[in-house]
Formats: structure tokens, sequence, C-alpha cells
């Protein structure tokens, strides 16, 4: 499970880096590109509750990967969150470079 969530995330990040280089668009992408991180997030925060929160750095991805898609598809609003996005983003890559 933890492999397809990863697998789904590079697809993700490819795509978003294809994008942004190439200037292209395609119809539906702002709806597409946030529901396949939705996809990995979810895929990946079951991994994680599944394996009884082993891995903090990638519980924390995976919330922000929810976090941040859920905001932008479904149009909703929190106080701070741009604030609580970026500690969730800093936090997710410091403990998987310790791997704690």
């Amino acid at each position: 499970m933890k492999n397809l969530g990863l697998f789904i995330m590079a697809l993700w990040l490819i795509a978003q880096g294809v994008l942004s280089l190439t200037n292209l668009h395609f119809p539906y992408e702002k709806i597409a590109l946030p529901a396949v991180a939705l996809t990995a997030g979810v895929v990946l925060l079951l991994y994680v509750i599944k394996t009884k929160l082993g891995d903090i750095g990638l519980f924390f991805l995976s919330l922000w990967l929810v976090l941040r898609s859920g905001l932008f598809l479904f149009h909703f609003t929190m106080p701070y969150s741009d604030m609580v996005l970026a500690v969730l983003a800093m936090s997710a890559g410091f403990f998987l470079i310790v791997r704690k």
C-alpha cells in the first residue's frame, strides 16, 4: 500500500513539473491534479494508520497532501491554513530526513 501511495504521488509530482516547465494545460487540470494528490494522500494515510503511525514523516506528508488538495478541491477555508500547511510540510521534510 505504501508503494502504491508513493507511486501515485510520484505521478502527481511528475505531472506538476512537466506542466509547469512546458506551460501546457489540459481540460479539467484544476480538478484532476488535486484529485490525484488527494488519492495519494489518502492511500499513504491509510498505510500509516495501518502501521500504527510507524512513520511520522509519512504521516505528516499524507496530511499535507490531503489538506492541500482538499482545500483546493472543495473550496473550504480554515484560519491560518497557509501556516498550517507550511508547518506540516516542514515537519514532514524533517521527519522524512531523520526517518523517525
